[in-house]
């Protein structure tokens, strides 16, 4: 796990009488007025004259102390993703020059840092009296991977216990519980975060002891692995970050209660336990499976698992209740820092943030919506246990990515379900394979049209708003029939506004919009369509103007835009004696984004925006890529007829 360590500021400073760079005024050591023999005052006038003319002294002499000091604690302090704080650091420092030498030994937070593991504890636990002696009254942070012979453990714990006030961060992971019983009656009035791992070769569940037992006031962090919240005694309620991962014992719901809930300080719970387990204990005084611990303040909840996303998982989230919750994350992998950048299952977000730049690659395990309220991100996971994961009302974007969608009646349930559903993106989705879970698994040449004609309307998600599809398509020697069209026609969206189509076929797009052009009057408020990779388009199109009559915006990105330029003209040449309103293809478009299409016809775009301002149906707004900034006459005509706007980078 990444060390976070921040040091406070150095006691150096309270023994000696220089302005240190934190404080105001003249003498600050980076202003102008501040002068050399000013800054080398820990010497007399007539040293630091001479030192400023005395060819034997070094440059380095001339550093103030304090900020020599500093230096060094950057040096140590590095807080890079994979830096330990290295004992030969501190070593080197002692050998480069007496000056370095006298600082190094002037600055307890350099020392402060006790890590010992099986590699070093020889050599290191003749040093730790110095170490312990140069940190001063400085907090400690203590690290032990006592994985060393016993008989080392009693010289090394009684050297640290006499400074057990000064743990602002104990760490400890053993294999022999020999090295907590020193722990159930420390002093550590002080210490603010506490580590401890315990691994048996026995296999053992816990702990067979009380591992310790201290007045912590000031305890904010906890992680515990395969130790019992029951062998801590100490207070959980002013806990701000609470990490449980591995076997162990927990208590009831009840016992839990008492312990965290109701906390107002508790803001970070972090698992990785074994759901199953963890759901029989916590219900063992109880046959109510669904008592909730409540957790007013929690707003991050991330939970790991080596068997994916399961209903025991779900039942386990549901356990407790965050009415705060800001973020919640469902990963794979062991739990440790570096599975942060494993696969996310799920994850849940409540608050509205910076949406993220469609031009970017991201990986596919990464939501790409999450800016959206709300927003729940499912990834190659059973979708009814997700949905049962969190409060369905609350929920008004879902994304899901190659999702197992459930049986047909468990899938009308799960979205009508989803009362305030506002956005849906349904990702990495092959209709035909949808259709086959829905119908429990039969094969696509199987399928009963009549079946499929029966599901036609039947999931109503009558809040919904966005609708984007990311079509897959799997490798076929013989392409099977395309339920594209059904597949989209199962859902009833009344109040659907924007449609987002990718990665479309040719057969797919002439499917989806004579299903469209059949059915206009099911989406009244359709007003905004976005095409995304059609690139094997190489026909003219469908008549996209009558499947989607009321357009007011066009996105094309990586598609053969002239095909859809082109309907924008009318369909019969224009007569001033005639009413033009019946012969204007999308007689309410405002707006046309292209992007991605080199070969977009500039005198086209010409011709349609001259037309369509003769005819009083204008354009108002292009959102144009660098393409069309290549032929500079041409986008300066385009200027001087249309706003152009800089192309939007996000995917909506």
């Amino acid at each position: 796990m990444k060390d976070v360590l921040t040091p406070v500021a150095t006691p150096f400073t309270l023994s000696n009488t220089l302005d240190t760079p934190s404080r105001l005024g003249s003498n600050h050591y980076f202003t102008s007025s501040h002068h050399l023999s000013a800054q080398v005052c820990a010497q007399g006038p007539e040293e630091a004259a001479s030192l400023q003319h005395r060819p034997g002294k070094s440059a380095i002499d001339a550093i103030p102390s304090e900020l020599l000091s500093l230096i060094l604690e950057a040096g140590y302090f590095n807080h890079d993703e994979d830096f330990t704080h290295d004992n030969e650091f501190r070593s080197l420092l002692s050998q480069i020059s007496r000056r370095f030498r006298e600082v190094a030994f002037s600055t307890p937070s350099v020392w402060s840092v006790i890590r010992l593991s099986r590699g070093n504890v020889e050599g290191e636990v003749h040093r730790l009296p110095a170490y312990l002696e140069r940190s001063k009254d400085y907090p400690l942070d203590v690290h032990l991977s006592a994985f060393w012979d016993m008989d080392m453990t009693d010289d090394i714990m009684n050297q640290l216990l006499r400074h057990s006030k000064r743990w602002r961060r104990l760490c400890i992971v053993a294999f022999n519980p020999y090295i907590f019983s020193h722990l159930q009656h420390a002093q550590a009035s002080n210490l603010e975060d506490l580590e401890l791992a315990f691994y048996s070769h026995q296999r053992r569940a816990s702990l067979p002891s009380p591992v310790f037992d201290s007045y912590t006031p000031r305890l904010s962090r906890l992680c515990l692995r395969n130790i019992n919240l029951d062998d801590l005694d100490v207070s959980l309620r002013e806990l701000k970050t609470l990490e449980i991962r591995g076997y162990c014992n927990w208590p009831s719901a009840s016992r839990l209660t008492e312990m965290i809930g109701g906390s107002k300080s508790l803001e970070e719970l972090i698992l990785f336990v074994k759901p199953g387990q963890t759901l029989e204990q916590l219900s063992e005084e109880s046959d109510n499976h669904h008592a909730q611990v409540l957790l007013p303040n929690v707003r991050l909840f991330e939970m790991f698992t080596s068997e994916w996303l399961s209903s025991d998982i779900s039942s386990l989230i549901q356990t407790f209740s965050c009415p705060k919750l800001e973020s919640f994350a469902l990963r794979e992998g062991s739990g440790a820092s570096s599975s942060r950048l494993a696969k996310t299952i799920m994850s849940y977000t409540t608050s509205t943030h910076l949406a993220k730049n469609s031009r970017l690659f991201y990986p596919l395990g990464e939501p790409l919506f999450d800016g959206l309220p709300n927003h729940l991100f499912v990834h190659s996971a059973n979708l009814s246990h997700a949905r049962q994961a969190f409060c369905a009302s609350t929920i008004t974007s879902l994304e899901i990515r190659q999702v197992s969608l459930p049986p047909y009646d468990m899938m009308r349930t799960t979205f009508t379900s989803l009362v305030n559903l506002k956005y849906l993106f349904l990702l990495g989705i092959y209709p035909n394979e949808a259709f086959m879970q829905i119908l429990d698994n039969i094969e696509p040449e199987y399928f009963q049209e009549t079946t499929i004609a029966e599901m036609d309307s039947t999931i109503a998600i009558p809040s919904l708003e966005t609708l984007m599809i990311d079509f897959h398509h799997p490798t076929y020697t013989v392409l099977p029939r395309d339920y594209s069209a059904e597949f989209i026609r199962v859902f009833s969206l009344p109040s659907l506004r924007s449609l987002i189509l990718k990665g479309l076929e040719s057969q797919q797009w002439k499917d989806i919009s004579n299903s469209f052009s059949n059915s206009t009057d099911r989406y009244p408020k359709l007003a905004s369509l976005k095409l995304i990779e059609m690139a094997d388009v190489d026909f003219h199109p469908y008549d996209t103007s009558s499947a989607f009559p009321n357009l007011r915006r066009l996105s094309l990105d990586s598609v053969p835009s002239n095909l859809f330029i082109h309907q924008l003209l009318p369909r019969s040449p224009f007569s001033s004696t005639s009413d033009p309103s019946p012969s204007t293809n999308w007689p309410h478009l405002e707006e046309i984004a292209i992007s991605n299409d080199p070969n977009t016809s500039k005198p086209l775009l010409h011709r349609v925006i001259t037309t369509r301002e003769r005819i009083g149906k204008p354009l108002k707004k292009l959102c144009l890529d660098d393409n069309f900034y290549k032929n500079l006459e041409s986008i300066n005509w385009i200027k001087e007829h249309v706003e152009v706007a800089e192309l939007e980078k996000v995917f909506l």
